[in-house]
């Protein structure tokens, strides 16, 4: 890997400072903003599925060659290949305007921050075979209990998402034996904006979607809840056809800090929904279909159809019985 591992500046939090309204314009921070995107599109990272530690929690590789995707922990990937994912998401999101140009300028950040936290969160990438260049990235983010709690502990901290929304969204799911360690949080459900919209396009987020799925079957009783906001036409929909039986909080009206620099995120015009749902006791069928289409062994002729098949089982089964609760999810 190439420039990846000078990519060790301070995390975007290191320095929370208020905002100065003057620097929401400053061409100093937008050119900075540019930098930071042109490095990472620079990246290559070829080599990340050969130098992951121990076996990966997934590994997906189209027929020709096309694209790679490798999940894991966080201590599976070596560091500069962690500070290079982690700086993909913040050079998205700068492309996206959807962080403040300006706090990754103070903080003279080139990559969100680094991981600390008491149970090791799962990242899922996709890459280009070829060149080595970042495709795709989801991320399953851990609760920053130091110790498991309840769901609806009164004492538990809330996922981003939570605080963001104002809500709860895991006491539904609370039962004896589960805890927040076993409840992961959606982040960054990402695809390279400069990718052009060809075959390549359209198969990344199914490469992501597999990737969780497999981990998530490798991972077990390790992940029973996840939840974390998204939109209705976009990861919203790819969780319902992999099987999520999603709860989704309608009318909410989310807001971060004026000085948080994801603030952005929510000032758009379409907002993202909340929801959770535990994992689907059937998530290996919903698997089986993505990989053979995946892997060329399906006899399913088309995207479409594997979107129909998809739909149709989760038409079948209705509201499946939720292991998180043991009994009915509505």
């Amino acid at each position: 890997m190439s420039a990846a591992g000078r990519a060790a500046g301070p995390g975007l939090r290191d320095a929370p400072a208020p905002e100065p309204a003057a620097t929401r314009d400053d061409p100093r921070a937008r050119r900075y903003a540019r930098d930071i995107i042109s490095l990472h599109d620079r990246l290559s990272y070829r080599r990340l599925p050969l130098e992951m530690r121990g076996a990966p929690l997934s590994l997906v590789e189209d027929p020709d060659g096309a694209l790679v995707t490798v999940t894991g922990r966080d201590s599976q990937f070596p560091a500069r290949y962690l500070k290079g994912m982690l700086g993909f998401r913040l050079a998205q999101y700068l492309r996206l305007n959807w962080i403040s140009e300006a706090a990754v300028h103070r903080t003279a950040a080139f990559h969100e921050p680094l991981p600390h936290s008491p149970v090791e969160n799962i990242h899922t990438v996709t890459l280009c075979a070829r060149s080595g260049k970042i495709r795709g990235y989801v991320g399953l983010a851990c609760s920053a209990d130091p110790e498991s709690l309840p769901l609806d502990s009164a004492c538990r901290t809330p996922f981003p998402t939570e605080a963001a929304h104002r809500i709860d969204l895991l006491g539904r799911y609370a039962r004896p034996g589960l805890g927040t360690h076993q409840a992961f949080e959606f982040k960054r459900f990402l695809r390279d904006q400069t990718m052009p919209r060809d075959e390549q396009h359209t198969r990344v987020p199914w490469h992501l979607m597999l990737g969780i799925g497999e981990a998530l079957l490798a991972l077990g009783d390790g992940v029973r809840v996840v939840l974390g906001d998204a939109k209705e036409h976009v990861a919203l929909r790819h969780l319902r056809l992999v099987g999520f039986d999603l709860h989704v909080v309608e009318g909410t009206s989310p807001s971060l800090c004026p000085s948080d620099p994801m603030a952005p995120i929510y000032r758009q015009t379409v907002v993202a929904k909340p929801f959770a749902a535990p994992v689907p006791a059937d998530i290996a069928w919903y698997r089986d279909v993505v990989r053979s289409y995946l892997d060329g062994t399906s006899e399913l002729a088309s995207w479409q159809a594997v979107i129909t098949t998809l739909a149709a089982r989760r038409t079948r089964t209705g509201h499946r019985p939720d292991p998180a609760r043991g009994g009915a999810h509505r």
